[in-house]
């Protein structure tokens, strides 16, 4: 028999069609669910990793691109660097660039003080009637930017700070008394190292912590209160320049306020002279009193440190006497000791402070356990006090009814 063909129903097809169509738009929505799902647990998980991140180190930390989990996030975290995070008590400007201390007052006095003193003499002695004023005014001019310039350079640079630890090395060798010192030999000279608790390293020979600035510092010379910085390995050259170039900043004022004054002398043939000084050039007597206190005092000082230069000692040894009873190790005689403070290459520093951080994951894996802690805790309270209210809600509607 031949087999008849039915034509296909049409109200059949449509509806067949309809039911495709209803699956793929099921699928589609399923598919963006689950896409709009996967956002959201991964910007959870983002928000929870930048508390973590915060209570860990109190600054924003960047998530990393590489994790797959977060890749369909927009990555807007800024990197934090080493100086947003250091321990220490410094200040940094210039996003890492410029290390001060932590007390800026000394270094802002002292530039003020060269300023105006340069500014009273051009605007007082430098006037007189003299065909080599503007030459005079000039040379004040450029003393003061070299001096201005010595106090950047030494109250801006990293002086030589020792990088910190994070474990400490007693851990592994005990934490008697004898282990927080060590003995090690210089030239055949030994010489004692001790660990600092706070940077939980064992100083470098000839090093010190300094409590102002909260860090330890190679060559540890002293902190300056003037400058506001410490003095150490890798400033002490500009320390050395300031001095020198704020001594002949001084003496050059000194002596043209001398020489003012005798003129104003000579025109009245020097009778009452404190009346001259303190009635027609007052100002010229401040500054030459000023410059004359300031002479000696940066004189002695220059005085000293070019005597521990020749020795090759810092001034904490000195005042600590670290080698009256035992031979500098580094006494390479005056000369080379000299040309070893001053004109040898400086090492880099030891902290990049530029450098990114990298997350410390542990850390924040810690701290995101006990946040989830907390939350389950307050989470907790809330439900028990809601627990709480519809008990005690029953029995105060029935008492209503009674009273009614």
């Amino acid at each position: 028999m031949n087999a008849i063909t039915q034509p296909p129903n049409e109200g059949e097809d449509s509806a067949g069609d309809e039911i495709n169509g209803d699956a793929e738009e099921n699928e589609v929505c399923a598919s963006a669910d689950r896409r709009s799902l996967r956002y959201s647990s991964s910007k959870i998980m983002a928000e929870a990793i930048r508390i973590g991140v915060s209570k860990v180190w109190k600054c924003r930390i960047p998530i990393p691109h590489c994790c797959g989990l977060f890749s369909d996030l927009p990555m807007t975290v800024p990197r934090t660097r080493v100086y947003q995070v250091w321990p220490g008590k410094n200040v940094f400007f210039f996003r890492g660039r410029m290390i001060c201390g932590p007390d800026p007052r000394g270094f802002i006095l002292t530039a003020i003080s060269i300023v105006l003193s340069d500014w009273i003499f051009c605007a007082y002695i430098s006037d007189a009637p003299n065909e080599h004023s503007h030459l005079t005014a000039t040379l004040s001019i450029i003393l003061t930017v070299m001096v201005i310039t010595n106090l950047v350079l030494a109250g801006t640079k990293d002086p030589g700070v020792v990088p910190r630890n994070d474990k400490s090395p007693l851990a592994e060798v005990g934490t008697g008394i004898g282990t927080r010192s060590r003995r090690i030999s210089i030239d055949g000279i030994q010489m004692k190292v001790k660990y600092c608790r706070i940077c939980k390293i064992f100083r470098p020979p000839r090093s010190c912590h300094c409590s102002v600035c909260d860090n330890c510092v190679e060559k540890f010379d002293h902190h300056c209160p003037w400058i506001g910085q410490c003095i150490g390995l890798r400033n002490y050259r500009y320390y050395m320049m300031f001095v020198f170039s704020t001594l002949m900043f001084f003496t050059y004022i000194f002596s043209f306020s001398l020489w003012r004054i005798g003129r104003k002398m000579a025109k009245t043939g020097g009778e009452g002279i404190f009346r001259i000084l303190l009635g027609c050039a007052p100002e010229t007597f401040a500054l030459a009193l000023f410059s004359f206190m300031a002479i000696w005092f940066l004189g002695g000082l220059l005085v000293f440190h070019v005597y521990l230069m020749t020795l090759n000692q810092t001034a904490r040894e000195n005042f600590k006497r670290r080698y009256l009873n035992s031979p500098n190790p580094y006494d390479k005689g005056a000369l080379r000791n000299i040309r070893e403070a001053l004109f040898t290459r400086l090492p880099p520093s030891s902290v990049n402070f530029r450098a990114i951080v990298e997350p410390n994951w542990d850390s924040i894996i810690r701290a995101l356990m006990n946040s989830s802690k907390e939350m389950g805790t307050e989470n907790s309270t809330i439900l028990h006090s809601d627990n709480n209210e519809r008990r005690r809600s029953p029995k105060n509607s029935f008492s209503e009814k009674q009273s009614m």
